[in-house]
């Protein structure tokens, strides 16, 4: 994949947290792999071929086997539940136990080589994998039933070759014959590699292979039954070999319909992949597969706050990480005329609290036709490593992330990012434009609500939309309201649309989103270089409000993750005076003086309105004339202790002469160009040269 350094990435904006421009971390390449290790396709359920061996990826979080008597009992994908229930006995299986992340064969001159990676391994005694082998690629020979009371068919398969922590067995099918081969266990790289020299197989043809996995016997040669599976039921949790298109998005929050429907009788027989020895011989090199729509990818976390998933019921809504692993999934939607050398937009579609990464692929169709394909943006939903993030700390930290992934892939265009979502995600879009607002062109906000609050004075030049059901019973239509009319009375662009007779669940069900859709495609980029900002912020790491119904938004002050306040257009480094206390910033610089505004309210009810008609309140600007440029630059003060001031962005050629005209309530540390300033608590003129 291809890395970012700070600033030196196509599609990467100024200004942003330094985990934003940090360099992915690399995987560990695994004892006993004899080819490359990061030529791994990033979009689940593809594959690939390059440097000898063949590389796939699989779904994460998918090891839910198929239906049982039990529900599931994982509280933690209530809003977003699989098709199989099949759960992990407590302890070491960290409840992700079996669930493969990729898979690999290669071969060299005196051997092949058999690897499966796990998403979690905190105990390699706890998965088995089996591969199955049909070495004439011809189901109407060998047998159809799989090894190690796995509890799977599959017509056709001649050979199994099954691995654990106990070590690994080549089993051949027509008469049970067993014969161990070299395994290694590398438990950093969490995976499980078997090397199987040509002297006992052959590797020549185009051979058609499956794999699955689940929870091992105690003697490692084999399956045992799934904690909550029936008698006759198979064992394995995952199938490998599901390809995009075999998983469908609707309703397909972890991608295990197919799977699961599939496992119910046992059947693997749709997922497999065949290995064609003569390119693995030749060294030939497939692309990396980018598909167009809906597409589940990955990246590599520079954190990793345990193993496994967390999903007692008090994990549903305590706001901490629920995935923890390094590696994490992302939702990404490519349109279908994207073209690689454009540089779209770019457009976050956050989700809700009690949602995953796959909400809005699995439940809003239209919104998506109309806010990726039709504007020919690329969209991308985050996971914030589990469903009550709040895009706060770690689930912050994920959001930037998955920004740069994208950026180092994509390339799109930094001046055109659109922040939207739904409740939490709704809400997230709100907090992120007011911590970053440089970086946004305009925040979508669908039934959530923050509320009358200081730091709205940051949307200036982030124009904002609202909508929300008049029955909201989740998140009351009196929190828009009042965000609603504090825009309105900072006279900033902004539309609010009160919808008549629906509430929080069923607005988002309606999918009828075209109005939202309609705003963001009013086209205006990103301000870059304003010549009034203002900008409040709180210098202390604040979780969001605990409960739906109160104002307030979180802000992350994490140093150690790379995720704090930087700055705001050509403001910088800023840093509160007394970290208790929220601190403000009105800097103007007389270089850059915007057109006069006119703000212009307007109410109306739309009949018309989808889902139902509603009462939309509408503010707008009709713009004036520019004063002339000035040489001077304002700055009102509260609660600052430093920040540094980029003079050529706010319109200072160099060696031009200035005058800085200060008014602070308390000592302040102001860097202009090469020069540092100590200014005492005051109002005071500086003359300076840029």
């Amino acid at each position: 994949m291809p890395q970012c350094a700070a600033h030196h990435c196509h599609g990467l904006p100024d200004d942003a947290p330094l985990a934003f421009y940090a360099s992915e971390p690399r995987l560990p390449k695994p004892n006993g792999w004899p080819s490359s290790n990061t030529v791994f396709p990033r979009t689940s359920g593809t594959g690939r071929v390059a440097h000898g061996a063949f590389y796939w990826t699989d779904f994460l979080y998918d090891d839910h086997g198929t239906v049982t008597a039990s529900t599931g009992g994982i509280s933690v994908t209530a809003g977003t539940p699989s098709f199989g229930t099949y759960t992990y006995p407590a302890g070491a299986a960290r409840n992700n136990g079996a669930d493969i992340f990729r898979a690999a064969v290669a071969r060299t001159k005196r051997a092949s080589y058999w690897r499966v990676d796990w998403t979690t391994l905190k105990d390699p005694r706890i998965p088995v994998a089996e591969w199955t082998l049909d070495r004439d690629d011809n189901s109407a020979t060998g047998t159809s039933d799989w090894a190690g009371a796995a509890g799977a068919t599959s017509a056709g398969i001649d050979t199994a070759l099954i691995m654990s922590a106990k070590g690994a067995r080549l089993i051949d099918l027509s008469n049970g014959h067993s014969t161990p081969v070299p395994m290694t266990v590398d438990r950093r790289a969490s995976s499980f590699i078997a090397r199987i020299p040509r002297s006992v197989l052959r590797t020549s043809g185009d051979w058609r292979v499956r794999l699955g996995s689940g929870l091992a016997d105690a003697s490692g040669s084999g399956f045992a039954p799934a904690a909550d599976s029936a008698p006759g039921q198979t064992a394995i949790y995952n199938a490998a070999f599901r390809t995009r298109t075999q998983e469908p998005v609707a309703k397909n929050y972890w991608d295990d319909e197919t799977q699961s429907m599939r496992l119910a009788t046992g059947d693997m027989t749709p997922f497999s992949k065949v290995i064609r020895w003569r390119q693995l011989r030749k060294r030939i090199r497939t692309p990396e597969p980018r598909p167009r729509g809906w597409s589940d990818r990955w990246y590599v976390s520079s954190i990793r706050p345990g193993n496994g998933v967390r999903t007692d019921p008090a994990t549903i809504a305590d706001g901490k990480a629920n995935y923890l692993g390094s590696v994490q999934p992302y939702a990404i939607y490519v349109p279908h005329n994207h073209h690689r050398r454009a540089a779209p937009p770019l457009t976050f579609l956050l989700h809700s609290s009690d949602q995953n990464h796959n909400q809005y692929a699995a439940t809003t169709p239209n919104f998506v036709k109309g806010a990726c394909e039709q504007r020919g943006s690329i969209c991308v939903t985050p996971l914030g490593r589990g469903p009550d993030g709040s895009y706060w700390d770690s689930a912050e930290l994920d959001f930037w992330q998955v920004w740069h992934a994208v950026a180092a892939s994509y390339h799109p265009d930094p001046t055109s990012t659109i922040l939207a979502g739904y409740s939490m995600g709704g809400t997230g879009s709100n907090q992120l434009a007011m911590e970053h607002p440089d970086l946004f062109a305009r925040s979508i906000t669908l039934a959530g609500g923050i509320g009358d609050i200081d730091s709205l004075v940051n949307l200036r030049w982030v124009p904002t939309y609202l909508a929300g059901g008049a029955e909201d019973e989740l998140v009351p239509v009196t929190l828009q309201a009042g965000e609603a009319n504090e825009l309105e009375r900072l006279g900033y662009r902004f539309r609010w649309a009160v919808v008549s007779a629906i509430d929080h669940v069923s607005y988002e069900l309606a999918d009828s989103f075209a109005d939202a859709v309609r705003y963001m495609s009013l086209g205006a980029p990103v301000v870059a270089h304003p010549g009034r900002i203002d900008f409040t912020w709180t210098p202390s790491n604040t979780g969001p409000p605990t409960g739906q119904t109160e104002s307030g938004i979180g802000w992350t002050q994490r140093p150690k993750l790379g995720v704090m306040t930087t700055g705001a257009y050509w403001l910088r480094q800023l840093r509160a005076r007394n970290r208790r206390h929220d601190a403000s910033i009105v800097a103007k610089s007389g270089e850059r003086p915007d057109r006069a505004v006119t703000a212009i309210p307007s109410q109306k009810i739309d009949p018309t309105f989808a889902p139902e008609p509603a009462v939309v309140t509408t503010q707008r600007w009709t713009l004036g004339s520019r004063h002339h440029a000035r040489p001077i630059l304002r700055l009102r003060l509260r609660n600052v202790g430093s920040l540094r001031v980029l003079l050529r962005s706010a319109g200072f050629r160099a060696g031009m002469a200035g005058r800085l005209i200060v008014t602070t309530r308390t000592p302040v540390t102001i860097s202009l160009g090469h020069r540092i300033r100590h200014v005492p608590r005051g109002h005071h003129v500086i003359r300076f040269v840029a």
